[in-house]
């Protein structure tokens, strides 16, 4: 019996492992329609999406435009006011304080204006006195060589006529002796 019990369990594991390839490759075959099945799914749903977020985005954007473009137009009319009331508050400032600083800047300009005025004298009085200085000198020149060369002809007339003196004093104190 042993011997028939063996090829009894050996057909029974013959037939187990039969079915279990059955069984393999019937799992196999469900796996791979499945993943295919999901892929199918999967792209349908991903082509799905992407229609959607086009529509929504079809929807949206004139949606969100409208919003962007009405906040623009709001800021600027609160930039527009603003800038008018600085404007405004500006204005009045100046005006208030208009005549002080129209006092300071007369003050100060009064002051530059006597500093530069000064200072243009001064300029103008050293500039006057080298010219002079100039027109002096030049002038001088020409008198001062015709004083030498008359100063010469001067000194040797004035040296015949003071030894013609003392020869007419001579003479006179001769005269008055003899």
């Amino acid at each position: 019996m042993t011997d028939s019990s063996n090829q009894e369990d050996f057909r029974k594991i013959s037939e187990i492992q039969q079915r279990l390839d059955i069984l393999i490759e019937h799992v196999e075959s469900r796996k791979e329609g499945l993943e295919e099945e999901i892929q199918e799914h999967l792209h349908e749903s991903l082509a799905n999406a992407r229609d959607s977020m086009e529509r929504i985005q079809e929807n949206i954007a004139p949606k969100v435009e409208k919003a962007i473009h009405t906040k623009m137009e709001e800021i600027d009319r609160k930039m527009r006011r603003l800038n008018e009331d600085s404007l405004e508050a500006v204005r009045e400032e100046l005006e208030k304080a208009t005549p002080g600083i129209s006092e300071k800047i007369l003050a100060d300009l009064d002051k530059l204006v006597a500093e530069n005025t000064r200072f243009i004298k001064i300029e103008i009085l050293n500039e006057i006195k080298e010219e002079l200085k100039k027109t002096v000198q030049s002038s001088l020149t020409p008198l001062e060589e015709k004083l030498e060369r008359e100063l010469s002809s001067a000194k040797t007339l004035s040296m015949i006529s003071m030894g013609l003196a003392a020869l007419g004093l001579l003479g006179v104190a001769w005269l008055l002796i003899s």
